[in-house]
Parts: C-alpha cells; sequence; structure tokens
C-alpha cells in the first residue's frame, strides 16, 4: 500500500531529475529587485530544515558571498514532537559542512518556543505555532538589525493557500495569494519590528525546482513527516489534493490557481497603491487628523469625493485609518467585513456603532458659504443710421439699393448690480475613539525600571510603546515596578487630594476629552504608594519629576507604504 510520502514526495523527486535547477544569477536578479537594488548589510532567512528552505540557504549563500553581506539564518525548534531539538542541532551541522568555510557569510541561530501560557488544545496549535515562531523571529531580527526577512515560499506554497481561501470563502483579495513584499506578522509585539519586512524570492519557481536545486548542490534536507499527514492540519489535507491533479477540475489544478493568483495579486496591488494615495492625500489636505492626547483620529468624510471609486481601494483607505487607532491587527478581519464597514462610513443612517474595539462617532456640521452674485439686465441702445464699422467683426454688409437705410438695434448687457447669495453646504465627520475598556479585562503592563538607564520597551494595550528610566540625580539602588493600566474613576480622588493648583493643572490637560476618552488613556500607577503617578500621553505628573517617560505610537510609521 503507497503511503502519503509516496503520493506527495515521490513524483517530484522524479521529477526533478528532468528539470533545470534555479541558477543563482535568476535567484539574485529575483532578491535584488525585492531589495530595491539596495544590497543591505545584513538579512535573515528562516530556515526550517526541509528542501524548499535549504535550497534558500544555499541560494543566500551564494548572494552574499557575491555581494559581501551577511546571512543569519533562523531555525525555529517548536518543541512539538520529539527530536526536534536534536534535529535544529542537526542543521547547524550540515551548514558548517556544506556551506561552510574559512570565511563564512552565513551563520546559523535556533530559536526555541516556550509555551508555558500559550493556548495547546488541538484546534489552536497550528495558529499558536504560527504566532509564536513570527515573534520568536522578529525579536531575533530586532537583535540582529535585520529588516529584511526571507522566506522559503514557492509556487506550490502559493496554490495551496488560494485553494484553503477558496473553500474558506475569501474575496479577492484573499485569493490573490501570499505576497512577495509584505511587513512581518505579530511585528506589532516587538518594538522595533515594524521596519522588518518579509520577502518571497521564491514565490513564482515551482517545488519541483528547488529539489532539483538541491539536488544538483548534493545538499541533505530533513524531511518533517507530519507535513504528509492529511489528517494533521489543513494545509496537509489541500497539499494530498493538489498532488493528483487528474482527479480534480480543470478550474482548481495547481497551473489554473497559480494563474489565477497571479492576475489577483496584480489587481491587489493596484487597488492598495490607490488606497495609500487616497490616504496620504486625505492627510496632506488636513480632513484626517490625529490628536495624540487622546489617541483618538477625525475624519472629514466627503461622500462626493468617493463617488465611483472601487470599493477594494476603500477598503484598503480605511484599514490605514482603522490602523491609526485599533488595539488590534487590522490582519485579524475579513475584507468582506471591511466592506460593510465602508457602505456605513459613506452612507450614514446610524451616528455611531462599534468596530475593531474602536468607537465610530458621526456628526455634521452645516457651513454657511457667501458668494458674490452679479446680475445684468438687457438694455437696448437707439437705433443707429450710419455705421463706420460692421457689427459683426469683420463680416461686411451685404451691397444693395437699400444697404443705406438699414437699421441696427444693438443689445448690450450692461452689470448694473450685485448682490450676496448663501449656499448652506453640510460636512460629515468621523471621529475615531478607543471603545471603553471593559473592566474585567483591562490591559495591564508593568515595567522594570533599572537602577540606571533604560527599561525595555513594553507594549501596552496594543497602541503604545513604553520604558522608564531614573533622570541622573535621582537613580535608585536596586530595579523598581511600574504599573501601567487605563485611567479609573479612583484617579480622579487621587487628583483631588492634592489641592487646587494640581486639580486646576488637570482640567486644564484634559479640557479636550470626555470622560469615555479619558478612561482609555494609561497610567502609570506606583505599587509601593498604591496610586497613579503620571499620565504620559498628556504630559499630567503628580509628585514626581524623577521619572522619565519616554511613549512610541504603534501607527507612528502608519504613512508608510505597507504593500
Amino acid at each position: 500500500m503507497m503511503s502519503v510520502y509516496d503520493v506527495t514526495m515521490r513524483p517530484l523527486l522524479a521529477a526533478a531529475k528532468t528539470v533545470n535547477p534555479i541558477t543563482q544569477a535568476e535567484f539574485a536578479s529575483s532578491l535584488l529587485s525585492l531589495f530595491n537594488f539596495k544590497v543591505p548589510r545584513v538579512f535573515g532567512i528562516a530556515l526550517s530544515g526541509g528542501v524548499d528552505s535549504m535550497c534558500l540557504a544555499y541560494l543566500s549563500d551564494a548572494f552574499a558571498r557575491k555581494y559581501g553581506t551577511t546571512v543569519f539564518a533562523f531555525t525555529v525548534d517548536h518543541k512539538l514532537r520529539d527530536g526536534s531539538s536534536i534535529e535544529a542541532k542537526s542543521i547547524s551541522n550540515v551548514l558548517a559542512t556544506q556551506l561552510g568555510d574559512i570565511r563564512p557569510r552565513l551563520r546559523h541561530e535556533i530559536l526555541e518556543l516556550d509555551w508555558k501560557y500559550a493556548d495547546q488544545s488541538s484546534h489552536m496549535i497550528e495558529r499558536t505555532a504560527r504566532t509564536l515562531r513570527y515573534r520568536a523571529l522578529a525579536k531575533a531580527c530586532v537583535k540582529h538589525r535585520i529588516e529584511h526577512l526571507l522566506l522559503a515560499h514557492n509556487l506550490d506554497d502559493q496554490v495551496e493557500t488560494a485553494m484553503i481561501r477558496l473553500l474558506r470563502g475569501s474575496t479577492c483579495r484573499g485569493l490573490a495569494g501570499m505576497r512577495r513584499v509584505c511587513w512581518i506578522p505579530e511585528g506589532h509585539s516587538t518594538y522595533g519590528a515594524h521596519h522588518v519586512k518579509i520577502l518571497r524570492p521564491l514565490l513564482s519557481h515551482s517545488k519541483v525546482r528547488l529539489i532539483a536545486t538541491c539536488l544538483e548542490a548534493q545538499l541533505q534536507w530533513f524531511e518533517d513527516m507530519t507535513n504528509h499527514d492529511p489528517t494533521y492540519t489543513k494545509r496537509n489535507a489541500v497539499r494530498y489534493l493538489l498532488s493528483q491533479p487528474e482527479k480534480l477540475p480543470q478550474a482548481l489544478r495547481p497551473r489554473s490557481l497559480a494563474l489565477l493568483c497571479e492576475r489577483l495579486s496584480v489587481q491587489r496591488s493596484r487597488t492598495e497603491r490607490l488606497g495609500m494615495r487616497l490616504f496620504k492625500s486625505e492627510m496632506e489636505n488636513g480632513n484626517i487628523r490625529f490628536s495624540r492626547p487622546s489617541m483618538s483620529a477625525t475624519w472629514k468624510m466627503r461622500p462626493e469625493t468617493y463617488e465611483g471609486m472601487e470599493v477594494n481601494t476603500l477598503v484598503s483607505f480605511v484599514q490605514r485609518l482603522v490602523n491609526m487607532v485599533t488595539p488590534l491587527e487590522i490582519s485579524d478581519i475579513s475584507s468582506h467585513r471591511y466592506k460593510e464597514i465602508v457602505t456605513k462610513l459613506l452612507d450614514p443612517k446610524e451616528s455611531t456603532f462599534t468596530f475593531m474595539n474602536i468607537y465610530w462617532t458621526h456628526t455634521t456640521k452645516a457651513v454657511i458659504r457667501s458668494k458674490i452674485v452679479r446680475q445684468a439686465r438687457n438694455e437696448p441702445q437707439r437705433n443707429i443710421r450710419n455705421l463706420s464699422a460692421s457689427p459683426f467683426g469683420d463680416q461686411k454688409l451685404k451691397s444693395g439699393k437699400n444697404a443705406k437705410s438699414r437699421r441696427f438695434s444693438l443689445t448690450v448687457n450692461r452689470p448694473v448690480s450685485s448682490e450676496e447669495e448663501q449656499e448652506t453646504r453640510v460636512e460629515h465627520f468621523w471621529t475615531l475613539t478607543r471603545q471603553p475598556i471593559p473592566g474585567n479585562r483591562q490591559p495591564v503592563a508593568v515595567v522594570l525600571i533599572p537602577s540606571s538607564g533604560w527599561s525595555d520597551w513594553v507594549l501596552w494595550d496594543g497602541r503604545m510603546w513604553f520604558r522608564l528610566r531614573w533622570d541622573a540625580a535621582n537613580q535608585r539602588a536596586s530595579s523598581k515596578p511600574i504599573i501601567i493600566r487605563p485611567f479609573s474613576e479612583m484617579d480622579r480622588d487621587t487628583v483631588s487630594k492634592f489641592g487646587p493648583v494640581i486639580e486646576r493643572n488637570f482640567e486644564a490637560k484634559t479640557k479636550d476629552l470626555n470622560n469615555r476618552q479619558l478612561s482609555t488613556l494609561p497610567v502609570l500607577h506606583d505599587p509601593e504608594i498604591a496610586r497613579m503617578i503620571a499620565i504620559p500621553s498628556i504630559k499630567f505628573y503628580i509628585g514626581t519629576r524623577e521619572l522619565i517617560c519616554e511613549v512610541a505610537l504603534k501607527n507612528q510609521d502608519i504613512l508608510t507604504d505597507r504593500e
């Protein structure tokens, strides 16, 4: 009886002997275009040890030698199956013996995942593993100042992704498949990772060519047999299905799905460029304003401007607008839902709603504009007997016996008065603020301030990064914890206890904030004295000035073109 491995891999191994391997020139051309022809000082690759990633390591090493750069290969040890740690160490040995020399350009690191607080239930294990894997990769890239991380996804992976999304009911945006360039997933949870890009230089190459490349270079790779178990993950089941294309309709065969991805990818890139252009235009024209103290945004919505635009362009625009305020990752929401929101925004039938943990408020404003209207009246002139010139310019009068007796009546429009007319126009505004935080789900972060120097960056509420230190004159003998939590009513009582001067300062700092907005702002809480000591986003402090706080917004690079 044939095993699943015999069905999925053996035909590829046989076909690899008859196809051309990927040349170093092909790979260099693809990678240089993804680098925008600026070779970085260092870049990284994700190295699982399978045939795809070993091919990527081999080609990346050759690229690094030619262009004088350095490659970090990161192997993630998921700790989910027996022998995974031994296999990760074996990958290092293979790299050292087959790619190493006296001047190595490829360095290898093993990243071990910590499942201590992770969800290990069977229905969530694949998603949780992905989250932990990308977080580990993001941290490693920040550590080594890497801004480009290469993944070994190939054309076969693209087809599998398209089939999975088709079964899920994805729209055209999803069916366009994986992107050749994108920002690293889960990057929001690691400070500095918002600069890390994912590159897929092998996405247009079939898996059989990757196998041919490894065979020609006599590279050893490690086969994870769980990848060939169709009962283990949804992707494995789809992989098994696609390995027998003769049993599929023509429209669902790998070649048809690959062409579909390519066509829809071009369309997706176009609509996202238009969405980015619209967002930049609205920002530059002052129609979108972000308030740092309240962490809210206001959008002056002009329905007539967006008429006739493609809905996917508007979806891309709204995603960027949402990303200014939300504590969530915008990629977690389907484009179906975004299309519903676009309809709500452009034709508001309700004044408020919630979406992506954002409270959306619609308001209108009547604007009266004045304009000067000049009026004219018809004033007939007296008949003219003799004309020295024709009133018709160069056109001459017809000669005849009655030419001298012709009479002409000229009517001249003369402005005799002007008056002011008033025009009333309704302007629409959407205000986006963080949805009030339920008491049982309040975000809390702990910053451990060292005795000297800055603390580590800590993300609070998915929106703001914090780090703290003492000023030079007030350094402590030991580290001290500070809690970051949302503002509450007990903080008002704290303010009142410090007298009228502090109260007036507080009122001045919060005069433009309503209670809902105030309740979503971060507070620095000192557990030793059990009270608030600062609201750093509005620069309000109580009884302490020796503590220096630096705040960075998650959306600080919101205008970056994130295709």
